[in-house]
C-alpha cells in the first residue's frame, strides 16, 4: 500500500439543494488545470431541484500523471487511489443526506472523466449514472477491458468530441463497451466538430442523465 495521499487534504466544494432537501446528487470531477468552482460552473445549465453537486478538488489541479493511454504504474495507481478518497468522502456526504449511491450520478471532464470512470469499475454497483467526458479508462486503447463485479445496470455515457486531440473516438468506445461488459447501460457519443472541451452536446448529456423527466 502507497503512502502516496497527494488529494487528502483538498476539500469538496457543493452547489444545488441544501443537505435537508437532497434527493439525488452529481458528483462532478474537474479536468487537469481547472478547480471545483470551475466545474461547477456547469450547474448553471444543468440545474434542477432536489439535486446536491459536489465537486471534489485535486491537488495542484491535476489527478494523476501521465496522459489518458499511458500505462498504470504504481505510481500513477497512487494518485487514483488518492482521488477515489475524494469520491468516497463524497459520496459520504451524500449518505449523511439519506441519499443512497442508486441516487448518485459520478461525472467528470478529462482527467475527471477517467477518475470517475476508474472508481465505477473498481468499485462497481449500481450507481445513479456515469458520465466520461473527453476521457476514458487509463491504458492504452487496445488493453481496455472490463473488470470484476457488476455495474448492475448502472446507465453511463462516454463522451467526446470528433475534434479532441487527446482522447480518440476509439478510446470513448472502448470505454463504453468494457463498461457494457460489466454490465452497465453504456454507450458512446460523439459530439460534431468539439475539440477537447465541454460544448452544448455534453451539457445535455450531463442534464440527461440527472434528469427524471
Amino acid at each position: 500500500m502507497s503512502d502516496i495521499d497527494p488529494h487528502a487534504g483538498e476539500g469538496i466544494e457543493s452547489a444545488g439543494a441544501p443537505p435537508q432537501a437532497t434527493e439525488r446528487a452529481l458528483i462532478l470531477l474537474h479536468g487537469r488545470g481547472d478547480s471545483s468552482a470551475g466545474i461547477l460552473r456547469l450547474v448553471d445549465d444543468i440545474y434542477e431541484r432536489g439535486v446536491r453537486y459536489l465537486a471534489p478538488a485535486a491537488a495542484g489541479r491535476v489527478w494523476y500523471p501521465g496522459e489518458l493511454t499511458d500505462p498504470v504504474t504504481d505510481r500513477r495507481q497512487a494518485y487514483l487511489d488518492s482521488a477515489f478518497g475524494q469520491i468516497e468522502r463524497a459520496l459520504d456526504e451524500t449518505e449523511a443526506m439519506g441519499v443512497d449511491p442508486e441516487e448518485v450520478v459520478l461525472a467528470g471532464f478529462s482527467q475527471g472523466a477517467s477518475v470517475a470512470t476508474e472508481f465505477a469499475m473498481r468499485r462497481p454497483r449500481r450507481y445513479g449514472g456515469l458520465v466520461a467526458l473527453a476521457g476514458g479508462l487509463l491504458g492504452p486503447t487496445d488493453e481496455i477491458g472490463p473488470r470484476e463485479g457488476t455495474l448492475d445496470g448502472t446507465p453511463a455515457v462516454c463522451g467526446v468530441g470528433t475534434e479532441d486531440p487527446h482522447v480518440s473516438v476509439e478510446h470513448a468506445e472502448a470505454t463504453a463497451a468494457a463498461l457494457s461488459e460489466m454490465g452497465a447501460a453504456a454507450s458512446a457519443e460523439t459530439y460534431q466538430g468539439v475539440g477537447h472541451a465541454i460544448g452544448d452536446g455534453a451539457v445535455e448529456t450531463l442534464r440527461r442523465l440527472t434528469s427524471r423527466d
